[in-house]
C-alpha cells in the first residue's frame, strides 16, 4: 500500500465523475453555448411566479467583492436566464442545506477559530494553502496558452517558497509583466476558454454553486492538487479540509451579503455565480 501513488477509491470516484460530466457536456455543449447568448426568461420549475433578476443585477467580481445594481428592487420584471437550471428542486434542497450549514455550523466554528487563533497564524496558513495550489494555477495557464501568466505564477511560487516556505506572500504587490487574476486559473476556466459553455447550474453539498462544466473542472483540478497525492488519503483530505476552513473568512461575508440582498437568495446566488464565472473566463 505504501507504494500506491494514488488513493484507489478517490481515483475511481474522480474518473467516474469526470467521464459522466464529460458525456453530459459533450452531448449538450451546443445548447449550452447558445444559452450564453440572450434568451427569454425561464420560469422557475419550483415556483411558477418566481421573480427574475435583471442581467447584471448581482455580480461578484474576481476580487471577491459584491456589486448590486440599483435595479435589484425591481427584479420582478422580465430579465434573461443567464444559466440553465433544469434541476432546480435538487439545487434548492442543497442550497438550503448549505445555508443551514454555513450559518449555524461553519460561521460559529469559524468565529471561535478566529477568537483563539492569532491573525498571523491564520494569515500564514492562508498563504501556505494558496502557495500549495500553485500547480493548479500553473497547469491551467499552460493549457490556456497563457505562458506569460504561467511565468508570473512560477516566479511568485519560487519567491514565496524560498523566502518563507509559502507562509508569507512576499511576492504580493510586486510589479509583474502581465496582470494576473488573484484568484488564479482553474480547469473550469480552461474549459470555458476552449469554447465549452457553463452548462446547467448545480449546487453541491458543502461545495456550493457550480455548473456542469465547473464540476468537470473540479475533478480535473484534483489531479493537480498536491494534497491529492498525500498518503494516506485521509490525511490529505483532512489537511485540505482544515486549510479550506481557515480560508472561510473570504467566503462567509460574501455568502451572507448575497443572502441579504434579494427576496430570493437562491436566484441571487445562481445569477451571481454565473456572472462571476463568465467574467473569469472572459478576462
Amino acid at each position: 500500500m505504501a507504494n500506491n501513488p494514488l488513493p484507489h477509491k478517490a481515483l475511481t470516484l474522480a474518473l467516474s465523475l469526470l467521464l459522466l460530466a464529460c458525456v453530459v457536456c459533450l452531448n449538450s455543449s451546443n445548447a449550452f453555448a447558445a444559452q450564453s447568448v440572450r434568451q427569454p426568461p425561464t420560469p422557475s420549475t419550483v415556483y411558477g411566479g418566481a421573480p427574475m433578476l435583471p442581467p447584471g443585477a448581482v455580480t461578484v467580481t474576481p476580487y471577491g467583492s459584491l456589486r448590486v445594481s440599483d435595479e435589484l428592487d425591481d427584479y420582478d420584471t422580465s430579465g434573461i436566464s443567464s444559466i440553465a437550471d433544469p434541476f432546480e428542486p435538487w439545487n434548492r434542497f442543497w442550497f438550503h442545506f448549505n445555508d443551514i450549514f454555513y450559518i449555524y455550523i461553519a460561521r460559529p466554528a469559524y468565529d471561535a477559530w478566529v477568537f483563539v487563533t492569532p491573525h498571523q497564524i491564520r494569515g500564514g496558513l492562508k498563504n501556505f494553502f494558496s502557495n500549495l495550489l500553485f500547480p493548479v494555477r500553473f497547469v491551467n495557464n499552460i493549457l490556456q496558452f497563457r505562458f506569460m501568466e504561467a511565468g508570473v505564477e512560477f516566479g511568485r511560487f519560487v519567491i514565496n517558497t524560498t523566502s518563507s516556505f509559502g507562509l508569507a506572500d512576499v511576492a504580493k504587490g510586486k510589479k509583474t509583466i502581465v496582470p494576473v487574476d488573484p484568484t488564479g486559473e482553474d480547469f473550469g476556466q480552461t474549459l470555458g476558454r476552449w469554447g465549452i459553455g457553463q452548462g446547467f447550474y448545480l449546487v453541491w453539498p458543502l461545495i456550493g454553486p457550480s455548473s456542469a462544466r465547473d464540476t468537470v473542472g473540479r475533478v480535473g483540478d484534483l489531479f493537480a492538487d498536491p494534497l491529492f497525492y498525500l498518503q494516506p488519503w485521509e490525511l490529505g483530505g483532512g489537511v485540505g479540509a482544515g486549510l479550506r476552513f481557515n480560508a472561510l473568512g473570504d467566503v462567509l461575508p460574501l455568502y451572507e451579503d448575497l443572502n441579504s440582498v434579494a427576496l430570493d437568495p437562491y436566484i441571487a446566488m445562481r445569477e451571481a455565480y454565473a456572472n462571476f464565472r463568465r467574467s473569469q473566463v472572459m478576462h
